[in-house]
């Protein structure tokens, strides 16, 4: 006869292993075995106890790239955009569309130069000498100077931009000299006209060597907008408005945009973004 293998009894024979689901053959007191040689019901049981442990090993699998996915920095990765239901729609029509705000260098790209008069690398000393940069631009600051940029795109900016601009109005807003900036963003829009609106240095007020930026420029309403930038002094006056990135200088493994994309596709959902962001503890 087979049974569950038991704890008490001494007269028993293991039938899988230790890891597998565990089988006896149980004999009579006297010492002849119920059965004298494996039968198709022993067979079967040896069987599922294999399938069994076969199971159990891909389950363990399965959870371990769940588990990769979502705390190893995959997260962005994996992120796919979910049509809204009905709900979402009527609940997005009573919060109204709101605005995000994006600074530019260090933010969405890197770019560094050759100073023309003292020919110092600018920016430059942090990128490998074989990076290849994503736009390379000429700007005239006077009719006697043109300087050569090269500018390194942040990783997965395209996506990031392609999704965030149909979740939220897009500004950018930077401090950047014009002349600069404006070539940058108008490779970064691609012709898909989603950065139309730009805030320049001329935008930005300055103490000393800092530049920190009114996002009353952008909307009155400070309930439907807020930047996301890497320099905490461009949102000093509104901090509960800003939503901090990580400062971007040269890093193909980069995915802090895509860490960026879930929340945001939240928080369009509330009715004022500093209920949410104003909870954010600073040191």
């Amino acid at each position: 006869m087979v049974s569950p293998l038991s704890t008490h009894s001494a007269h028993i024979e293991k039938l899988a292993s230790p890891d597998q689901m565990a089988y006896s053959l149980v004999h009579d007191p006297q010492g002849t075995p119920y059965g004298t040689g494996p039968t198709n019901t022993h067979r079967i049981l040896v069987l599922f106890a294999n399938l069994g442990n076969h199971f159990k090993h891909l389950f363990a699998h399965l959870l371990d790239k769940i588990y990769r996915s979502f705390f190893s920095g995959r997260a962005g990765d994996a992120y796919k955009e979910v049509p809204p239901s009905h709900a979402s729609l009527r609940r997005l029509q009573t919060v109204g569309r709101k605005t995000l705000v994006l600074d530019l260098d260090e933010t969405l790209v890197h770019s560094c130069y050759t100073d023309p008069e003292t020919q110092d690398q600018v920016g430059c000393g942090q990128i490998p000498e074989r990076a290849v940069p994503d736009y390379q631009i000429d700007v005239t600051i006077d009719a006697n100077s043109t300087i050569p940029f090269r500018v390194f795109k942040r990783p997965h900016v395209d996506k990031f931009l392609s999704l965030v601009s149909k979740w939220y109005d897009l500004v950018i807003y930077t401090a950047s000299l014009e002349v600069y900036a404006s070539k940058v963003v108008d490779l970064l829009d691609g012709g898909r006209e989603m950065l139309t609106r730009r805030l320049y240095r001329q935008h930005c007020h300055s103490t000393t060597a800092l530049f920190t930026k009114d996002l009353t420029l952008v909307s009155e309403d400070l309930r439907g907008v807020f930047i996301i930038d890497n320099s905490p002094n461009a949102y000093l006056y509104f901090p509960n408005n800003a939503l901090p990135i990580k400062s971007f200088i040269y890093d193909p493994d980069d995915k802090e945009l895509l860490k960026l994309l879930p929340f945001l596709d939240a928080l369009r959902f509330t009715k004022d973004v500093r209920s949410v962001l104003g909870r954010r503890v600073t040191s």
